[in-house]
């Protein structure tokens, strides 16, 4: 029982759903049982919105003893209403798109880097390419080795 439970964990921890905050959750539904599993993220928030829901329990004190916060349980009930249990799938971290400078964006920074300030460079890169980045933006990528 111990291996297919270090298996399962390990599962849970590669497709990105192990409950890495299991020590908070509470509920009485996953004490001394091993079908429902605090470290399985899907099966804590779908248990949480069905005991809300089913068993007609407060949101806060329910939230809490699942691990989540008040304004967590409404985010995950939006989601799992817009998508079913596909929205209890925790999203990908990071950037969400292409990086705001493209190579040929960065190039023409670099190319002005020795007659231009940042803030100049800031300003042509707006009038003369369409684009808008933070100054720090800027720093970062004509500092950045995986560009030169």
């Amino acid at each position: 029982m111990i291996e297919s439970t270090i298996a399962k964990h390990e599962e849970l921890r590669k497709n990105g759903s192990f409950n890495h905050r299991a020590g908070l959750v509470s509920a009485e539904i996953f004490n001394g049982t091993h079908f429902f599993d605090a470290c399985d993220l899907i099966q804590v928030k779908y248990e949480m919105l069905r005991a809300v829901e089913k068993e007609r329990r407060e949101v806060s004190s329910t939230s809490e003893a699942f691990g989540f916060s008040r304004v967590s349980f409404y985010q995950i009930k939006r989601e799992f209403d817009e998508n079913g249990v596909a929205g209890l799938m925790p999203k990908k971290r990071g950037p969400k798109g292409p990086r705001k400078l493209s190579c040929d964006d960065v190039e023409f920074a670099k190319n002005l880097v020795g007659t231009h300030t940042k803030a100049q460079i800031l300003i042509r890169l707006k009038n003369e390419r369409s684009v808008e980045v933070s100054k720090r933006t800027l720093e970062r990528q004509l500092s950045d080795k995986k560009n030169t």
